[in-house]
């Protein structure tokens, strides 16, 4: 069962929580992990004396070490110090094997997660979809709007959340009281959103001190807002979460905005007539466009198919041009299709996306890797090549992929 310790921006104080809540459940006698995914910026080693406890690799396997009878994964424990630079989907992948190819015997998994809702939110929803209890969702006073972010995205998707953590909440000096970032603002989220505040935990030396000696365990009142959580995670059970199908609705609904744009800014900045002259490719004829998930596997049976597909397009290339055909209009034969992930659109337009030999990512790589699949009749040939060169085009324009660009950043 999964807790996810999530925070909307870094530096206030994740970690520091997500091995406090793992390590009072240990105390309490749960058996208990602590997972830290924050793969390319991890600093459990900060909070954590890992010094001469290596992590093993057997038979393709991880083995988490036994931190004072906590199992526990950190990328620092291969790595050590050195920062690990990854793209999208190698983390992804990492992400993935650290929870699916590890040999947890825990029964209760503490992610510590990368700051922000990006690609590795999505990958913990997928893998977490029948295990989940919820999220502790840390902020600071200062950082409210980042806060809200997390909150509404998890409303929005229907993902359980367990409570807030207030960290950094003011600064106590004697009998002097500051707010160092900001009034606190705990409690008018809680009843904004309609969840439980655990509590506020202050700045404080004797915090710091503790840390600076590897022993970042909370103790008295500064423990307050853990144990409320504890109780939380202990009472709570797993939810088959409603977010995975609120995810899709979401990515469809993006991909549909972006496959309108596409076709405009082709129509409007791409000479599709003089690359249909180039392949011979004659007018009138039907391409079908599947949008398809990125889950999707190759070997997918027929019956499967369908149910991978996010939206679906069908264009006649005429005079230069793309004209999208309503379906409503009643059945045609389709000369092409083209099936296309998400990841590839946003790979070869944003350009944030290197291959093993240091080349940038590219429509073509798309063709080879399989992330663009083309079917038809004898046009077919063609069609692919005509399209993969449109879309290549088009990602020439700057002006057009800067209209694009937050489009593509939503998938």
């Amino acid at each position: 069962m999964a807790i996810l310790v999530l925070s909307g921006k870094g530096g206030v104080g994740k970690t520091l929580i997500s091995c406090n809540i793992a390590l009072a459940m240990r105390d309490r006698g749960l058996q208990t992990g602590l997972l830290d995914a924050d793969f390319s910026a991890s600093n459990s080693g900060y909070f954590l004396d890992l010094k001469g406890k290596p992590m093993e690799l057997s038979r393709e396997e991880f083995h988490p070490i036994d931190y004072d009878g906590m199992e526990l994964f950190s990328i620092s424990l291969l790595m050590g110090d050195r920062g690990v630079s990854m793209t999208g989907d190698q983390y992804g992948q990492l992400l993935r094997d650290s929870i699916e190819e590890t040999d947890w015997k825990a029964k209760y998994l503490v992610v510590d997660c990368p700051a922000g809702i990006g690609d590795e939110f999505k990958v913990l929803g997928k893998v977490f979809a029948d295990s989940l209890l919820g999220s502790v969702i840390v902020f600071q006073p200062a950082h409210v709007l980042d806060a809200r972010k997390v909150l509404q995205l998890h409303k929005d998707l229907e993902m359980p959340i367990l409570g807030l953590i207030e960290n950094m909440s003011y600064f106590q000096v004697g009998e002097e009281r500051m707010d160092i970032f900001g009034g606190s603002v705990a409690d008018a989220l809680g009843q904004e959103y309609g969840v439980p505040v655990f509590g506020k935990i202050p700045l404080s030396m004797d915090i710091r001190r503790q840390i600076e000696k590897k022993d970042p365990l909370l103790t008295g009142e500064f423990a307050v807002p853990i144990n409320n959580a504890v109780d939380a995670i202990a009472q709570a059970k797993p939810i088959r979460p409603g977010f995975l199908t609120k995810l899709k609705e979401m990515l469809k609904g993006n991909v549909v905005k972006l496959v309108v744009e596409i076709v405009l800014s082709i129509n409007k900045e791409v000479d599709v007539s003089a690359i249909q002259r180039k392949y011979g490719y004659p007018g009138g004829m039907i391409v079908r466009l599947n949008i398809m998930d990125n889950d999707l596997e190759h070997n997918i049976t027929q019956a499967d198919y369908q149910s991978h597909i996010i939206t679906q397009a069908d264009w006649i290339i005429q005079d230069g041009k793309l004209i999208v055909l309503d379906s409503k209009q009643g059945k045609y034969a389709v000369d092409a299709q083209i099936d296309l992930t998400p990841d590839a659109v946003k790979w070869a337009y944003l350009g944030n996306k290197k291959m093993a030999n240091g080349d940038v990512y590219t429509f073509r790589d798309a063709q080879r890797l399989g992330h663009i699949k083309f079917y038809g009749r004898k046009t077919m040939p063609m069609a692919a090549f005509l399209m993969r060169d449109v879309f290549t085009e088009l990602g020439r324009n700057e002006a057009v992929i800067a209209r694009l660009k937050p489009f593509l950043e939503a998938l």
